[in-house]
């Protein structure tokens, strides 16, 4: 926070001990040039501060017991929006999650009857990739209904970092987008859902890139935080220099449904997704972002066993 806001939080929170506080300097002033009762202007003065400290102290808490009754209702429409989408979600899983996999089926019998067509084997190749992207996709959102548990093992997330990346090579390369990574050496193991965490990386990298339009730099780091056994954490933190996010809306960029990609056909569930996975995994989510000076998504982990 910039310093004048500290020091006008500070203004505001002792406000009227200040006031009363410049009230006495007045009085012992002007009393003390037509009266030497100094036992009674020290009573006086006493009393002036005491209610000064007294109501200043109600009206902070009652600021503070407001502000805690916004933070709960606004905690209240994000898990009522997530129960919604929950329920399409899942319905919409369902009814595609069937043809689907007859689709792979048949995907599986049109390679064991290919013979040597090698050009026929590369489309059918092309096709049963897709279909079992889709498939992963499906898997998703049920995975963010929470009908779909977590299949958690202990692994190193560079390997997987490095997966995810070679899904994009092509869109890095096509955007003029130059790559960094950073990985901090000794990173500790993490306990996770390999093909959910996957997910997560990906959404986010696919928005940082939609935010390059005209090229960039998109940097990713994993970093250690924390010394003890209990708080140790391993963070992970996609940078880049798009076009980034206004501060009045990076509040809602978790929302179901919210999008700022206008025209893209874009439904704005990646993120809401990205947070209720991280979020089943004891994990942390935030963004950092202004308007025309790039965006950081800062993804907390616990490390070790959960």
């Amino acid at each position: 926070m910039p310093k004048k806001y500290k020091i006008r939080e500070k203004i505001e929170r002792n406000g009227l001990i200040l006031i009363a506080l410049f009230m006495v300097m007045i009085y012992w002033v002007i009393d003390s040039l037509s009266s030497d009762q100094v036992f009674a202007r020290i009573m006086i003065v006493g009393l002036v501060i005491v209610y000064g400290i007294f109501t200043q102290t109600l009206i902070n808490s009652r600021k503070t017991a407001l502000e805690e009754k916004e933070r709960t209702q606004k905690q209240l429409i994000q898990s009522e929006k997530l129960a919604a989408l929950g329920i399409v979600a899942a319905g919409i899983a369902h009814e595609v999650k069937n043809p689907l996999a007859i689709i792979i089926q048949g995907v599986d019998y049109l390679k064991s009857s290919t013979g040597s067509d090698a050009h026929l084997v590369v489309v059918i190749n092309k096709i049963n990739k897709s279909a079992f992207r889709a498939d992963s996709i499906i898997k998703g959102l049920l995975s963010f209904t929470r009908q779909m548990p977590i299949q958690a093992e202990q692994v190193e997330i560079e390997p997987v970092i490095e997966e995810t990346l070679s899904f994009i090579e092509h869109q890095l390369k096509r955007k003029h987008i130059k790559l960094i990574k950073r990985f901090s050496p000794d990173l500790p193991k993490v306990t996770i859902d390999i093909n959910q965490i996957k997910q997560v990386f990906l959404n986010i990298l696919l928005n940082s890139i939609d935010a390059m339009r005209d090229g960039g730099t998109l940097t990713i780091s994993a970093e250690k935080e924390g010394s003890g056994a209990a708080e140790r954490q391993l963070r992970i933190t996609v940078a880049d220099t798009g076009c980034g996010i206004p501060t009045d809306t990076i509040e809602k960029v978790f929302d179901p449904f919210y999008t700022t990609k206008d025209g893209t056909g874009n439904a704005g569930l990646g993120l809401s997704i990205t947070k209720g996975i991280i979020d089943k995994h004891h994990g942390t989510v935030r963004i950092e972002s202004e308007a025309d000076k790039g965006t950081k998504v800062i993804v907390g982990l616990p490390a070790g066993n959960p």
